[in-house]
């Protein structure tokens, strides 16, 4: 039990200590990278940055209006919504008023793939041949100015035909579920630059518009429950994976995060890797254990001590084991955007991984999804069989 728990415990140490190494640069690279202002591109092509957007709120409204602030010249907007009685409808329509470069379409209720998906589509046929580029964005997240063209750059110089950014999590209290899904967040972001791996996030994607017609992407999309988890893995089978633009980076700001709130996001990104891409599900259970078998066996050994049944071995053991953890710990904290607190910190890391431990083992137990007010059946491929409800 011993060897077991030193190996267990190394590994995952190591394993976490990697992630941070792996990623560090890419995701400063994205903190630090200041608006420089408008910076024209040699090849400047016709883009369109579709939005599905859905509710009303502060968030999505400071979303919205920072992606209709970009500095790319040459890009129309099409922003999507559900139906006349969402919320959104009207301060879209509000917001854009007689803007020359904006549109508002109403898709309707997907009956055979996410809602999100459906609004895509939807803007997708509404530009037509009348974009090079389609740039796909989140309403949920603060842009900067150049977003687009960050997007854009790769793609118009010829070095790839998929890009994408990703977004920052910033902290606006100290509670455990916001600093938890900051830390998950945070991983996620880690992952970006390692390519044979890394899947494009939908919140900030770009990808050529012959690429995204000759590659049946929209065939792809009318039957999937997601966008980004569909492209990504379709497309790499075509030898086409996603080029990680590190600036190009939106922050979510986070406050009042519930555990509840915070395992249902969770179990619903894990989902997402259950149903499109299922070995590596299946491979994560490698994680999942390090994750949990570590810490559940410093406790039970300090247990043993004090009931006088261990040695005091499991003392020193497990004060090693949490004081790396610990150490690694403060090495992400090197990544917020936001300043916090040691022990405040150290409390959402600590439970983050039996955080994610619990929400994997979720996604055993279902093949539906709840996402928005509608509720989705699902199966392998990510493949929506049935849309269960649909109300807003």
């Amino acid at each position: 039990m011993k060897t077991f728990f030193v190996v267990t415990a190394l590994a995952e140490i190591v394993m976490l200590a990697a992630l941070f190494l792996a990623g560090r640069k890419h995701v400063l690279a994205g903190l630090r990278a200041a608006y420089g202002g408008v910076v024209r591109l040699g090849n400047e092509p016709r883009a369109a940055m579709i939005i599905p957007v859905t509710g009303d709120n502060a968030a999505t409204r400071a979303g919205i209006e920072s992606l209709l602030a970009q500095d790319y010249a040459n890009l129309r907007y099409v922003l999507v919504t559900r139906d006349e009685a969402d919320p959104a409808t009207a301060f879209v329509r509000g917001l854009i008023g007689s803007r020359g470069d904006a549109v508002h379409l109403v898709s309707g209720a997907a009956s055979r793939c996410g809602q999100k998906n459906h609004n895509l589509l939807a803007g997708v046929e509404h530009v037509g041949a009348g974009a090079e580029i389609f740039i796909f964005c989140d309403s949920t997240h603060v842009a900067r100015p150049d977003l687009a063209r960050l997007l854009i750059a790769p793609i118009a110089g010829g070095l790839a035909s998929l890009c994408a950014g990703f977004h920052r999590v910033v902290p606006l209290d100290g509670r455990v579920a916001t600093l938890g899904m900051q830390n998950v967040n945070m991983a996620l972001h880690c992952l970006q630059p390692i390519r044979a791996i890394t899947q494009p996030w939908g919140g900030a994607m770009a990808v050529c518009r012959k690429v995204f017609e000759e590659y049946g992407v929209a065939e792809v999309w009318a039957q999937n429950i997601v966008d980004d988890f569909s492209i990504g893995p379709h497309l790499a089978k075509r030898g086409i994976r996603a080029w990680p633009v590190a600036e190009a980076c939106l922050d979510t700001p986070l406050k009042d995060v519930t555990v509840g709130y915070w395992r249902d996001w969770l179990t619903r990104q894990l989902l997402y890797l259950k149903f499109c891409t299922p070995e590596m599900w299946l491979g994560s259970i490698v994680v999942v254990l390090l994750f949990v078998v570590p810490p559940v066996l410093a406790v039970c050994g300090v247990l043993g001590v004090l009931a006088g049944q261990a040695g005091v071995w499991w003392l020193f053991a497990a004060f090693a084991y949490a004081a790396a953890f610990t150490a690694v710990g403060m090495a992400f904290r090197s990544l917020s955007p936001r300043a916090v607190g040691g022990w405040t910190w150290t409390k959402g890391f600590f439970a983050t991984p039996l955080m994610t431990a619990w929400c994997y083992a979720l996604t055993w137990t279902t093949f539906t999804m709840n996402w928005r007010g509608i509720a989705y059946r699902v199966t392998w491929g990510g493949r929506v069989v049935e849309v269960l409800r649909g109300e807003s």
